[in-house]
């Protein structure tokens, strides 16, 4: 897998996970999407980090998700700040390191 699809696989999930947090509507299995949303997304971004040589919070997230609130901020910032931008558009007007 590539640092470019790893990126746009990010970036996906990232829309997701913000649209299902956005949505005042409930389902019977929002939870469970959301989790396994994250679950998805925080272990895409400790892939990217490691792929970048970057450091990877080790603390532990709530009720058994990898990453805490905080320290997924954190990994996305460091991400960002190495030119894999999560939040950035789907257009592909990023630069990003292969």
């Amino acid at each position: 897998m590539s640092i470019a699809s790893l990126a746009e696989e990010l970036r996906s999930l990232r829309r997701r996970i913000d649209a299902q947090e956005a949505n005042a509507h409930t389902w019977p299995t929002k939870d469970e999407e959301l989790a396994a949303d994250f679950d998805r997304y925080d272990r895409r971004l400790i892939k990217a980090a490691r792929m970048l040589r970057l450091s990877i919070p080790v603390g532990q997230g709530r009720e058994a998700s990898l990453l805490g609130e905080d320290d997924r901020a954190q990994l996305e910032k460091r991400l960002m700040n190495s030119g894999l931008d999560v939040r950035a558009p789907a257009d592909g007007a990023h630069a990003e390191r292969d």
